[in-house]
């Protein structure tokens, strides 16, 4: 379905033809083949019906899932998809969005993106220079603090386009309230 009308189609492929940003399967009949079992499994659903959303996924041409980074379980969502719909016409923008979702989560795992919270620098992230998330940031705060505890920088950002800040390999702690950052060099 795209956003203006409703429209039936009866396979996937078929809904190829449209730009369509959001496809609901309604129905689902016959026995679930081992291929749709074992991508149902592969992308960590656990309902007997995974597939069904699997299939909405190989329909859909357009939207959040082809415009950038996506969160590690979608990109899941998206390499089980590709198991049942190989010949996706957009399949290499589903790759890079999943590609793109899979470095942020190793960025957030080795201490490169992080988000509202306090932070150890050394141990939880890395000193470097940080670039804000987003193109536009708004009520954003952060903080860097020495081993005392004391405020080395700060900022409140009420409304700005996008930023960096450097944290200092003599910094002890990351402060962030309301936004994101990432780190970008070192």
């Amino acid at each position: 379905m795209n956003s203006t009308s409703r429209t039936t189609i009866t396979d996937y492929k078929a809904a190829w033809a449209s730009p369509f940003d959001l496809c609901t399967v309604n129905s689902a009949t016959g026995t679930q083949s081992a291929a749709e079992k074992a991508a149902g499994a592969a992308s960590g659903g656990t309902s007997p019906d995974t597939a069904k959303y699997l299939y909405a996924l190989c329909a859909t041409t357009a939207g959040h899932y082809f415009e950038g980074e996506v969160s590690a379980p979608q990109a899941k969502e998206i390499a089980a998809a590709l198991t049942l719909c190989p010949d996706h016409p957009k399949r290499s923008l589903l790759e890079a969005s999943a590609a793109a979702g899979g470095a942020l989560d190793a960025d957030r795992a080795n201490g490169k993106l992080v988000y509202t919270g306090k932070y150890l620098v050394g141990k939880d992230v890395v000193p470097g220079t940080w670039q804000s998330q987003g193109e536009k940031v708004e009520n954003c705060y952060w903080e860097i603090s020495d081993t005392q505890g004391n405020i080395m920088a700060n900022n409140f950002i009420s409304v700005a386009p996008q930023f960096t800040i450097t944290i200092p390999a003599s910094a002890a702690g990351f402060t962030v309230e309301g936004c994101g950052f990432r780190w970008i060099s070192g």
